[in-house]
């Protein structure tokens, strides 16, 4: 059996699809600086040029930071309002390996040793992934100077035998926290299907 892959169904004017790569003629600038200008542009609020190239700067060195860095296959970026600081979600999308629940801790960072506290972890069942893990949990950056909130989540395809994991981390911890119920929403229109590639 191949391995699956992710269909997500998510809403268009919350995030923006961050894709590992590009259509011919466009690349990483003209797709931030679409998404820049069309952000703010349906938001009604007063903007510039300067708050549009900025998003768009903001937009590019998030792309940049993503693929190659992170263990990241796809990835959105949350922003329900211009005016906030961008959210990069990602997910990781790997070959089922090992006993089921451990894998899934493994992915889910639910035993992570960096935490501050123990991580809060939860089930998180989905009508289209079932049963899956949900954790929280605080570290401290390298620097020793901030504290970072960890969101992942993971579940397993059997049909597809195939791992899937949700992750996103942010400084910002009172961001992190009101993008949650969105992330969650993200979370239940994910979809395993088999891999076209």
């Amino acid at each position: 059996m191949r391995q699956g892959w992710v269909k997500v169904g998510f809403h268009r004017g919350i995030w923006i699809p961050c894709p590992p790569a590009f259509p011919a003629g466009m690349d990483t600038e003209s797709w931030a600086a679409g998404y820049a200008r069309t952000w703010w542009e349906s938001s009604g609020k007063k903007h510039g040029k300067r708050e549009v190239r900025l998003l768009a700067q903001n937009l590019a060195a998030i792309h940049a930071n993503t693929y190659g860095v992170l263990p990241c296959h796809l990835a959105l970026i949350h922003l329900p309002d211009p005016g906030q600081p961008p959210l990069l979600v990602c997910f990781g999308i790997w070959p089922a390996l090992g006993e089921r629940d451990s894998q899934l801790r493994m992915l889910a960072h639910a035993d992570e040793a960096a935490a501050m506290q123990p991580p809060i972890v939860t089930e998180f069942s989905t009508e289209n992934l079932g049963p899956g893990l949900k954790v929280l949990y605080y570290q401290l950056a390298e620097d020793g100077s901030t504290v970072i909130g960890c969101l992942n989540y993971a579940w397993r395809s059997a049909e597809h035998e195939t791992d899937v994991r949700l992750f996103t981390s942010c400084p910002d911890l009172g961001r992190l926290q009101g993008a949650m119920p969105d992330i969650d929403e993200l979370a239940r229109v994910i979809t395993v299907v088999p891999r076209t590639e």
